[in-house]
C-alpha cells in the first residue's frame, strides 16, 4: 500500500552510542587537597617561629649594647684616684720613688720658670702630684662658655708650653678637659663629654700645630665626672670648667 505524499515522517529514533574504554582515557584522580593545606600551615608556622627569632635576636644585642654602655660609664668614673668629689684621700695617691719624686720635683719647677707664672695669669696652676706635674688652664682663659674654639689670647702661653715639651723629648704628656655638673645638649654637644673632649682635642691640635710631636700627646674628655671641687656654687663650678696638661716621665729604656 502506498504512503499518501502529504503523511508526516516518522521522528528519528535516537541511537545511544557506547565508546569503548582505550588505554588512552583513564580516571584521573583529584589531587589530595589536604596535603597543600598542612604544607602551607607548616610554612606559616615556621615564619612565625623564624620572626620570633629575629626579634629574640635582635632584644639580646639591644641589652648588651646597653650593658657596654654602662660599663664604659662606670669605668670612666672610676679610673681616676685624684678626686673624690673634688679631692681624693691622701692615702689614695700613690707615693712616687725618690728618685722620680726629684725629677718631678725639679720638672715642676722649670715649667713655673718657662711660663713665667708670676707675670702671667694667676689663675694658671701648676702642682705636682705623684709622679705626674698638672698644668691647669681655667675655661676663662682658654675657652668661652660652651665653646671649644681656643681664644687668640690663649696661644701665647700655649706657645711656650709647646717649646718646654719640645725641649724635653723623655715627657709623655696627655691632656684633659674637665666641666661643671651643669648639663649642656645642643646641636654640638648632646653631653658635657663631648663638650670637654673637643676642648682637649683643640688644645692638642694647637700644641701640635706648633711643632709637638703627635705621638707623645693623648687626650681624654672627663666631662662632670672628675671635679677639682664641689660643684655647691658659681665659683665652684668655674673653677671645676678646665682643661689640664698632665706631664709624666718617660721610663728609661
Amino acid at each position: 500500500m502506498d504512503r499518501p505524499e502529504n503523511a508526516a515522517s516518522p521522528l528519528p529514533i535516537p541511537v545511544k552510542r557506547t565508546i569503548p574504554k582505550s588505554g588512552r582515557f583513564h580516571h584521573i584522580p583529584q589531587t589530595d587537597k589536604g596535603t597543600e593545606i598542612w604544607l602551607l600551615t607548616l610554612s606559616d608556622l615556621l615564619m612565625l617561629l623564624m620572626i620570633f627569632f629575629v626579634v629574640l635576636f635582635g632584644l639580646e644585642l639591644e641589652h648588651q649594647r646597653k650593658t657596654k654602655q654602662s660599663l664604659q660609664a662606670t669605668a670612666v668614673v672610676q679610673t681616676e684616684p685624684k678626686h673624690q668629689e673634688g679631692l681624693a684621700h691622701a692615702s689614695d695617691i700613690p707615693h712616687p720613688s725618690p728618685a722620680k719624686a726629684t725629677m718631678s720635683a725639679s720638672l715642676e719647677k722649670e715649667l713655673i720658670a718657662a711660663l713665667n707664672r708670676e707675670k702671667a695669669e694667676p689663675d694658671i696652676l701648676i702642682e705636682r702630684i705623684a709622679d705626674f706635674v698638672v698644668l691647669t688652664f681655667p675655661e676663662r682663659i682658654v675657652f668661652d662658655s660652651g665653646r671649644a674654639q681656643i681664644k687668640p689670647s690663649a696661644h701665647a702661653t700655649l706657645g711656650k708650653v709647646a717649646t718646654f715639651i719640645r725641649e724635653r723629648p723623655y715627657l709623655a704628656v696627655e691632656v684633659q678637659g674637665h666641666t661643671d655638673d651643669r648639663p649642656i645638649n645642643n646641636m654640638r654637644y648632646p653631653s658635657n663629654w663631648e663638650l670637654s673632649a673637643d676642648r682637649a682635642m683643640g688644645v692638642s691640635k694647637a700644641l701640635i700645630g706648633l711643632g709637638v710631636n703627635p705621638t707623645r700627646l693623648s687626650v681624654k674628655g672627663y666631662g662632670e665626672y672628675r671635679p677639682h671641687v664641689a660643684n655647691d656654687s658659681d665659683a665652684n663650678r668655674l673653677k671645676n670648667r678646665r682643661v689640664e696638661i698632665q706631664f709624666s716621665i718617660l721610663p728609661q729604656s
